[in-house]
């Protein structure tokens, strides 16, 4: 507690049963002083100790490098209200708090497992505990450090254990400087950047462990499209999803500590968290958690140049976070009013969500509006009598970097996933002199968000207006065939599978020549291309003549049956008759 810029001193904890003697008493506590080098005195051991007998209660201590106590606590360190009180502890990554706790243990049974997870969870300099002596004075002590993530020894932490106070000969200050060196080279050698978000990856199946490794790595690859540092992957397979955890309470400790470990910012889970999961997971863990659509949505946000990208992106986020949005603390507690409110009764987070929604409405209109200008360009291109072909497929298999050789076009390229959000529009005149337009689209990936199929419409649209659909595959990617499925059952769901379409591989010149023949003799017909060297691209122009040409052909036939059935529809009397 603060008074005038000033730490009142003061007794957390559990405190009932305690008298006013007894709290005065224990304020006595805050008085002494150690020594910065020292981890302990003789003399601060046997205070705490007397005290923590005569009230039969556990007393812990935070004490900080200047050796100044900080806090005077009754109860075990896994209860202090470390946020509340310490705040955040985050700083620089590899950094400790700046805290060791001291804890008294009346059954003289040393370290708890609970008290090594709050040391790793909360990134405390030390964590010890003093048991009494058989005269009464202090006696065994134990304490526990950190040590460095290492790929071969899974240890998280170690323990230094004396028979009694007098033999502890340390010097702090040396050995706190050693523990955050050695953190700090681990951190670095493990992957893990200064000023870029660590992140855990955790894969989840009730089913099979291969479709939930298979998954991870395609989450792998959009946390490093949205320019995340991932510093290790876990999958947990289990027979049902726990409804508040996912994973279960037991496992999530479980990740968490290595996430801390790691000094993770983030841990992300490959699969859409329900907002109650979310919620109950990040107050459990103490880190910030994202699931696959939320960093699928991060993405398209991120790449979004244009404005009606970033409209688009702004309306997934909005629809995805109103109904996760939820109140921390005293900050989302208070009320509110003022304009716009519907009075001084209105608390901040129903205020927040209205906004939200209202952003969510004027979005939704500008995105209409888009719709309708998107449509009276495809008008004109309709009356033009111009093919339309539009490229589909999975991210990040080269529809732009194809797109761009087949239409001389420089649309921008990257090799991350969602790199093209916005539809592009180009004419290109086939070897036979017809001409097409080519349209560039966004990219398709499994467990699409709902939100970003409903804020990116108008970009879909452009697929569903087109008379040739033009799939690229990537030849060279083990998980092909089951992406090209994806690819099929996405277009399904958009009720787009009546437009004709035709399979193109591309990345030829990546794929070695076994994978090649297995994907020719599946399939024979299919034109196989390199967008990077421009390989077999003739052949590939050609077969789309060929197809547009049949379109052409199915097309009039079907206007030709249409006119006849018209015209057996009417009888001629009501013709005559309308002149």
């Amino acid at each position: 507690m603060l008074q005038g810029g000033q730490k009142i001193d003061r007794i957390h904890g559990n405190t009932s049963g305690l008298t006013k003697s007894d709290l005065k008493n224990l304020l006595r506590i805050y008085k002494r002083k150690i020594p910065q080098d020292h981890l302990v005195t003789l003399e601060f051991t046997r205070t705490l100790l007397a005290f923590s007998k005569e009230l039969q209660k556990t007393i812990t201590t935070f004490i900080d490098r200047k050796g100044k106590i900080r806090f005077v606590f009754i109860g075990e360190p896994c209860d202090f209200p470390f946020e509340k009180l310490l705040g955040r502890r985050r700083r620089a990554k590899y950094r400790l708090r700046g805290f060791r706790a001291v804890r008294t243990n009346l059954k003289g049974s040393g370290l708890t497992n609970s008290d090594l997870a709050t040391l790793a969870n909360e990134r405390l300099d030390l964590v010890a505990s003093v048991s009494s002596g058989q005269n009464g004075s202090a006696g065994r002590f134990e304490y526990a450090n950190l040590v460095p993530p290492d790929g071969e020894n899974h240890a998280k932490w170690e323990i230094s254990k004396f028979s009694d106070v007098g033999r502890i000969n340390i010097n702090l200050e040396q050995e706190i400087s050693g523990i955050e060196q050695s953190l700090r080279s681990a951190f670095f050698k493990n992957g893990g950047k200064e000023n870029r978000e660590g992140v855990i990856l955790v894969g989840f199946s009730t089913k099979f462990r291969y479709l939930a490794e298979k998954s991870l790595e395609e989450l792998n690859s959009l946390a490093l499209s949205a320019e995340k540092v991932v510093l290790d992957k876990m999958v947990q397979i289990r027979k049902n999803v726990d409804p508040r955890y996912l994973v279960g309470r037991g496992k999530l400790k479980e990740i968490v500590l290595h996430a801390k470990h790691l000094g993770a910012d983030t841990i992300i889970f490959d699969t859409e968290l329900t907002p109650a999961q979310a919620n109950a997971i990040g107050e459990e863990s103490g880190l910030d958690i994202m699931d696959r659509s939320q960093l699928i949505i991060q993405i398209f946000a991120k790449h979004a140049k244009t404005n009606e990208g970033k409209i688009q992106a702004r309306l997934a986020e909005f629809q995805y976070n109103l109904p996760r949005l939820k109140g921390k603390g005293t900050a989302f507690s208070q009320l509110g009013g003022g304009i716009g409110t519907r009075g001084p009764g209105e608390k901040k987070l129903e205020q927040e969500r209205r906004n939200i929604r209202k952003q969510i409405e004027q979005l939704e209109k500008q995105i209409d509006s888009l719709c309708r200008r998107r449509e009276h360009t495809r008008k004109n291109r309709r009356t033009s009598m111009i093919p339309t072909l539009s490229f589909i497929g999975y991210t990040n298999v080269g529809k732009s970097t194809l797109f761009n050789r087949l239409t001389k076009s420089s649309i921008v390229t990257q090799d991350k996933l969602f790199s093209t959000l916005n539809p592009t529009t180009r004419r290109v005149m086939l070897p036979g002199g017809k001409h097409v337009l080519m349209t560039d689209t966004v990219g398709f990936i499994s467990k699409l968000p709902k939100e970003l199929i409903n804020a990116f419409r108008a970009t879909l649209e452009e697929i569903g207006e087109a008379d040739l659909l033009l799939h690229v595959a990537d030849a060279s990617d083990p998980e092909v065939r089951e992406k090209i499925d994806s690819v099929i059952k996405i277009v399904e769901s958009m009720e787009f599978e009546d437009i004709p379409s035709i399979l193109v591989f591309n990345k030829v010149d990546q794929a070695d020549a076994d994978t090649q023949a297995a994907l020719r003799e599946t399939f024979p017909e299919t034109p196989f291309v390199s967008a990077r060297n421009g390989r077999d691209f003739r052949e590939l122009l050609l077969y789309i003549e060929k197809f547009v040409e049949e379109t052409d052909a199915d097309a009039k036939l079907r206007n030709s049956n249409l006119e006849k059935e018209l015209k057996g529809s009417f009888s001629p009397p009501l013709l005559h008759s309308s002149l």
